[in-house]
């Protein structure tokens, strides 16, 4: 869990807010969030993470230590944030790295499914897992594989507005507001 008795700056101890409090909004965010220090040892890993991932430990599987050290390096040459694309077992990750300023020392990583190859039907799993039709299950399944509206509206042979529309009401049948929510939705009902 993340540790802030020595490395907190004081301007965090001033706000009304605990570190319980912030961890508990990490741990509900839309998007996989971690926390790891310079040497690529984890810090934190925030359930929608997991469930991404398919990881029941509060730590990265050991598959991604590699890139993950590449990829440090490279924040800490640069200074700036670094977006990759990491891929294992059929899955394609796209992670964006960058140093947290006010723990020295740390980076934070965002991230989501960029595509996921699967044996069984996804849109079927979708279909079964979350009781919606096959339509909105195929367009879920588009949306899971990393695909734009534009992509979507392409390859479905529909205008981008109405790809938008279809979106918007899918987005209301899960109870989610964006995209990283019914990724996740998904992610879960495939990983499980």
């Amino acid at each position: 869990m993340l540790q802030t008795q020595d490395s907190t700056p004081a301007h965090f101890h001033s706000t009304p807010y605990s570190t319980d409090q912030f961890l508990a909004v990490l741990d509900n965010t839309e998007a996989g969030m971690a926390v790891v220090n310079t040497l690529g040892q984890t810090i934190y890993v925030n359930t929608s993470l997991q469930g991404m991932m398919g990881i029941d430990a509060a730590s990265l599987p050991e598959w991604c230590h590699v890139q993950l050290l590449e990829m440090i390096e490279r924040i800490r040459s640069s200074s700036e944030q670094v977006i990759e694309k990491w891929c294992h077992e059929g899955a394609t990750y796209r992670i964006r790295g960058r140093a947290l300023h006010a723990w020295s020392g740390h980076i934070a990583l965002e991230v989501s499914v960029a595509y996921a190859n699967t044996s069984t039907s996804v849109a079927d799993v979708l279909s079964r897992g979350l009781a919606l039709s096959r339509t909105d299950a195929a367009l879920l399944e588009l949306l899971w594989r990393g695909m734009s509206n534009e992509e979507i509206a392409t390859q479905q042979r529909v205008r981008l507005g109405t790809v938008k529309s279809r979106l918007f009401r899918l987005y209301q049948k899960l109870g989610v507001r964006r995209r990283p929510a019914a990724v996740l939705r998904a992610a879960e009902i495939i990983a499980s």
